[in-house]
């Protein structure tokens, strides 16, 4: 093309456009990057591929949206009551490196009886159509699934055990009471309790394993640790602050004094959703909470292209050789980018384009 179509031009053509397209173009994209082999490394265990599923809120107002919009009450029985209009998404982002974590399914959580949203009802409802999607768009792939304290409960166990699937989740005690009771009677008669002394303070573990849980043998893994933060910039430079963190997670998974810190370490990546994937999303240039289109399916088809276009940017931000003498932000580099698009005509470069090339990217 000599230019790049209008906004307007692209928003009808997304209005005709069926979803399902887009999220096989998403599915082949992924299936090309699990082949070429280059992300072996991050594979838990040397088998499981880690796969984090979250939801993130979309464009919300106050106004009216469509039938297909979730709705909550806020401030109920006062005078400031008001009800919010929403979209919302589950989102299951694959692992590949620390810095790149791509979505891998989507599936939206739709209002299909026009109540008020019950997270707990309405995400768990959509995890198990989530599931349901990337068991048969990848059949075979050895899956870790790694969630907050949401998705712990009896269903997702007895899911994961049909898929043959492991599960790292972030665990509370009020998800399953009982399995946080029978971890504190028998954690000081395990023996298990390790701690390691830091420059800035110290860390430990513990864990119980083969917790029975109505017939599902879950371990539970505990990790805190305690520093001293020294404040070196700002008014409070000097100051000394104490940093303490404690966290859960209940897994499948063997446990064992060797192999307990990697699998807190796993267990802590499923924060990268909201960080590296959210956050990123929402914060830095792609505008994942703007609506783009009235229209539902376009809105749907302008997630999925969000998606495609933050997943080549990571790997693009990854090939260090490239960018490491570009003293640039990440706004400006992807701005060179574009500009690229507009200004060189690929007709100018069938010669290269005919020939084959293998690109490495250089992951630290």
């Amino acid at each position: 093309m000599d230019e790049l179509p209008y906004w307007e031009t692209i928003n009808r053509y997304l209005k005709r456009m069926d979803p399902c397209g887009l999220q096989e173009a998403i599915n082949s994209l992924c299936r090309r990057l699990l082949r070429s082999r280059a992300f072996e490394d991050m594979r838990i265990r040397g088998k499981y591929w880690q796969v984090i599923i979250d939801g993130t809120q979309l464009y919300s107002t106050r106004g009216e949206l469509d039938g297909k919009s979730l709705y909550r009450i806020h401030q109920k029985g006062t005078e400031g009551e008001y009800r919010e209009s929403y979209y919302y998404v589950l989102e299951a982002k694959l692992v590949l490196h620390p810095k790149i974590i791509v979505s891998f399914q989507t599936e939206f959580v739709e209002n299909e009886d026009r109540k008020e949203m019950e997270k707990q009802d309405c995400e768990r409802k959509a995890c198990w159509r989530l599931m349901e999607k990337i068991a048969e768009a990848f059949p075979r792939l050895p899956i870790c699934l790694c969630g907050d304290s949401l998705y712990a409960c009896e269903g997702f166990f007895e899911r994961c055990r049909e898929m043959g699937w492991r599960y790292i989740l972030r665990y509370k005690e009020g998800s399953i009471p009982y399995i946080a009771g029978e971890y504190r009677a028998l954690k000081g008669k395990e023996g298990n309790y390790q701690e390691r002394v830091l420059e800035d303070g110290k860390e430990w573990y513990d864990y119980v394993e083969d917790i029975d849980y109505n017939g599902y043998h879950v371990n539970l893994v505990e990790y805190g640790s305690y520093r001293k933060r020294v404040y070196k910039k700002g008014k409070r430079k000097g100051e000394t602050e104490e940093e303490r963190k404690g966290f859960w997670f209940a897994t499948d998974f063997p446990v064992g004094r060797k192999n307990v810190a990697n699998l807190v370490q796993r267990g802590r990546m499923r924060w990268k959703i909201e960080n590296e994937g959210f956050n990123t999303q929402k914060k830095q240039g792609y505008h994942l909470e703007h609506q783009y289109s009235k229209d539902y399916q376009a809105m749907k088809n302008h997630y999925y292209l969000t998606q495609i276009g933050h997943m080549v940017a990571q790997a693009m931000e990854s090939w260090e050789k490239l960018w490491s003498q570009n003293r640039q932000s990440r706004e400006q580099r992807h701005q060179r980018v574009l500009e690229s698009f507009k200004k060189v005509r690929l007709k100018e470069n069938r010669e290269e384009i005919g020939r084959r090339i293998q690109i490495r990217l250089e992951l630290e």
